[in-house]
């Protein structure tokens, strides 16, 4: 029973902003993008099936380290340019923002197996190809394709769509144990003869027009071509590394 003549606390808007401002950097990005809990008193994050991942687990890890055993903070370690940053090789060796991902955000929010995750795909037309992606990016996807359509009148931007790479696959990364961001359906990469890619050896060196780059990152999509480990035909969706504070 509520006594009508008390008085409700309302938190203030002031008193949300301190609160934000006490999280450590991206964690309230990930509780608005991705199907976590917040467990403020445990330092941690939630999600359905069950997984805890710390803040910070105050480890100090190496670069590789970084992408095995991932905690929150590791997501965010390294800034990814903003949106409209011209197209520069990488600073360092393992300078590569947007490349390490918490899987166990990943499987809660768009699927934890093969079967789940094809349940919710959807198809969408992307640069004039037909492109099957999850239902939670079908409309970034679509925002992307109304950016590139006065763009593809160029040849040297419809030639990234002649002969696509693909979009979703169930599978893991090359070389790794670790799951691509194409098992989710999050995933595009575009043209692969148009492209460079680390593990075929040589330096950093890049073909797309700055124009295709930043058509998906004004859309939340973060570019294989900003990482030292480079992978230029890819892009993946990422808005938690584009929002505000993160």
């Amino acid at each position: 029973v509520v006594d009508a003549g008390a008085a409700v606390t309302v938190p203030s808007a002031a008193s949300q902003s301190r609160k934000d401002a006490a999280l450590p950097r991206g964690v309230k990005c990930i509780v608005h993008h991705y199907d976590v809990d917040l467990d403020l008193a445990g330092r941690a994050l939630v999600t359905k099936a069950g997984d805890r991942v710390p803040f910070d687990d105050g480890q100090t890890k190496t670069a590789e380290q970084r992408l095995e055993t991932p905690d929150v903070e590791d997501m965010f370690a390294m800034r990814y340019p903003a949106r409209g940053t011209p197209i520069a090789a990488p600073k360092g060796p393992d300078d590569d923002p947007g490349r390490v991902r918490v899987e166990a955000f990943f499987r809660a929010t768009y699927g934890a197996t093969a079967r789940e995750v094809e349940a919710r795909l959807v198809t969408v037309t992307v640069g004039g190809v037909r492109m099957r992606v999850h239902e939670r990016v079908k409309e970034p996807f679509l925002k992307v394709a109304a950016r590139l359509e006065p763009l593809l009148k160029a040849p040297e931007v419809r030639k990234f769509f002649d002969d696509i790479g693909g979009t979703y696959n169930y599978r893991k990364i090359a070389g790794t144990d670790r799951m691509s961001a194409h098992a989710y359906g999050i995933a595009v990469d575009l043209a692969v003869k148009h492209s460079a890619y680390w593990r075929n050896g040589g330096s950093w060196s890049n073909r797309l027009p700055q124009a295709l780059v930043d058509a998906f990152e004004a859309e939340g999509f973060v570019w294989g071509g900003r990482w030292a480990h480079f992978d230029t035909m890819h892009f993946e969706y990422r808005p938690e590394l584009f929002e505000e504070g993160c």
